[in-house]
């Protein structure tokens, strides 16, 4: 029987990439000047791939959350010639991300999913800086959901690595086949989930095809309580 249901936040909860969209369009045309060879396509690809690259340095440990904002700007200019001092490179940052928060907003299927599990034990699993994270669940008002919060960059231990997992059982005081785990990444969420032991869940938004077989798959988080039902006793 399911006892717990622990989430994602961005791009599960949190709708990242419209926040993304917005915050990195309004960054573009402040930029576009200063890199006049470039293009707004090409400009989100090089931001997504200098992004992966330093987030996952600094979830690594090989660098502070403030030098991979820094890194983040700096070779994302770079490519068009544009160099910068590391103090510009992070206020540059502090621009785009001013405009980033300020579009946080959930998924509509949010609300009246968590209303619905509030009864379940909830809980939080996510990789990223802990007060950014956090902040995202405050600014939304959906934090008081929520026993247990597990935050990445507060424990030094990323996903998909089983203790992750384990911890989040640990202060929901479940078994791990007593939970399901929701998120958007298949390796990092449902796969992840499933080799520590919970029942992983796969949030499909886009429709993307996943051949996973043994992988739960919903497109929008009101199919939950059906899956739920199925692992009554």
């Amino acid at each position: 029987m399911i006892k717990g249901i622990v989430f994602d936040i961005d791009g599960t909860l949190l709708n990242h990439e419209q926040a993304l969209q917005i915050s990195l369009t309004n960054l573009y045309s402040l930029l576009r000047e200063k890199i006049p060879h470039s293009n707004f396509e090409e400009f989100l690809l090089t931001w997504k791939i200098k992004t992966d690259k330093y987030i996952n340095d600094y979830l690594d440990g090989r660098i502070t959350f403030e030098e991979q904002r820094i890194l983040r700007v700096q070779n994302v200019c770079r490519k068009w010639n544009y160099n910068l001092t590391p103090k510009k490179a992070l206020n540059i940052f502090k621009i785009y991300h001013t405009k980033y928060e300020q579009n946080w907003i959930l998924y509509e299927d949010v609300l009246p999913c968590l209303t619905r599990l509030k009864n379940y034990s909830l809980g939080i699993i996510s990789d990223g800086e802990g007060e950014q994270q956090r902040r995202k669940l405050a600014f939304t008002e959906i934090d008081s959901f929520f026993t247990s919060i597990i935050i990445s960059g507060e424990v030094s231990i990323r996903k998909p690595n089983p203790s992750l997992f384990k911890m989040s059982a640990k202060e929901l005081n479940l078994a791990l086949d007593e939970i399901l785990y929701v998120g958007d990444l298949l390796e990092n969420d449902a796969l992840g989930a499933l080799n520590a032991g919970m029942h992983g869940v796969l949030i499909n938004r886009s429709g993307s095809i996943h051949d996973e077989s043994n992988i739960l798959q919903i497109s929008k988080l009101t199919e939950l309580p059906n899956i739920i039902e199925t692992f009554r006793d």
